[in-house]
């Protein structure tokens, strides 16, 4: 890598984590897997009325990604794909075609590898810094020239109503492209919150400092079990915060897995205000990293909280637990909906039962490969 291309890099990193002196160079795109039938256009135009559209690329065909762009009108991505798989059914697709599809904000067709082949589980900060390197002297219509981070008005802003008429009416990936309005009519123009951020890595001290400074009573809950007299762990997971992130997690969850665990945890957490800046990681493993950042501390870091927490049953109301194997998988991330087994588990979809009673999960336990707790992320 020339010098000039590492200055670049830098600096597009540091426009997109503001002030921030934890953040990293953001994962490069490599490949994309198309999880439903696209349009495939000449050029990043996606309006109804565009007349550039010149095939559709079937489910299951796979790509490179050359160039990425955010829209304005809707702040979803144009992204630029070389072929190098087609999928099944009749197209007229082929092979080396180079052409331009659309990735939606809210229904997101296209699934992205890293360069290692790890599964990005947030290709978000990674798609913005390209656009914003593939977009430096080259104004595009209908694109931002220096595309911004979501914040935490616009993640408030854009979530699901109570019933979303879009997929009411309609599955057809294609006939998203066009037809999403964003509610956030500045969602791309704000500036990310610079307010410092206290990372405390002794939670005896932390439990402490809650129980001294605390002038009114933690509220009490039978089903808390073996957390009720923990005045930090009853004061996070009863506090209106972790109330708010629940909610805005179970009310934008999907249906069933979309494997962007990790952009709808980080969503959740912004819009229960739980944390105020867009976290970079783009895979479920760096969550450890990337809300310790903003203020979050592990509890398996501490023996005596380790030692309570056996299981995913044994965690907090509202805590993110973060899974991971040691391998170069993306790993997992959920959050808690409740005490002991009253609640399950919300990321990008809802379930009863944990991760680790995931077909994936148990696929990797016969293979020697067990995934395991490696963060219990609560914010004292």
């Amino acid at each position: 890598m020339n010098l000039l291309s590492r200055a670049l890099r830098i600096t597009v990193a540091l426009i997109l984590s503001g002030s921030s002196a934890l953040a990293d160079i953001p994962q490069e795109l490599q490949d994309v897997v198309f999880s439903g039938d696209l349009n495939a256009r000449s050029s990043v135009d996606f309006r109804g009325k565009a007349k550039n559209l010149v095939s559709v690329v079937p489910k299951d065909s796979e790509g490179t990604v050359l160039e990425t762009r955010k829209l304005k009108r809707t702040g979803s991505y144009g992204v630029k794909v070389r072929i190098t798989k087609v999928g099944g059914g009749k197209t007229k697709t082929k092979e080396g075609d180079e052409v331009w599809v659309y990735f939606s904000q809210k229904d997101p067709w296209l699934a992205f590898k890293d360069k290692d082949g790890s599964e990005v589980q947030d290709p978000e900060v990674a798609l913005t810094s390209r656009a914003i390197r593939d977009g430096e002297g080259l104004p595009v219509e209908g694109t931002e020239a220096r595309p911004t981070l979501p914040t935490k008005e616009s993640v408030k802003a854009n979530q699901m109503p109570e019933v979303d008429p879009n997929l009411a009416k309609n599955k057809d990936p294609r006939q998203t492209e066009g037809g999403f309005i964003t509610t956030c009519k500045d969602c791309s123009t704000t500036k990310p919150s610079e307010t410092a951020q206290r990372n405390l890595q002794n939670l005896d001290d932390v439990s402490k400092e809650v129980s001294r400074s605390s002038s009114t009573s933690i509220p009490k809950n039978a089903a808390a079990g073996k957390w009720s007299n923990d005045p930090m762990i009853m004061g996070y997971s009863e506090g209106k915060e972790v109330k708010n992130t629940i909610r805005y997690g179970m009310r934008n969850k999907r249906s069933r897995s979309t494997s962007y665990c990790y952009r709808y945890v980080k969503r959740a957490l912004m819009g229960g205000d739980m944390i105020d800046r867009y976290p970079p990681g783009g895979h479920a493993r760096d969550a450890v990293r990337d809300l310790k950042a903003q203020g979050m501390i592990n509890l398996m870091d501490n023996p005596k909280y380790r030692d309570m927490i056996k299981s995913p049953a044994d965690v907090p109301k509202g805590a993110v637990i973060v899974y991971h194997n040691g391998t170069k998988e993306s790993g997992d991330v959920q959050i808690k909906t409740d005490w002991g087994d009253n609640g399950g588990f919300v990321s990008d979809f809802y379930s009863n039962n944990s991760f680790l009673s995931s077909p994936k999960a148990r696929r990797y336990a016969k293979q020697g490969k067990p995934y395991r707790m490696i963060g219990v992320m609560i914010k004292p």
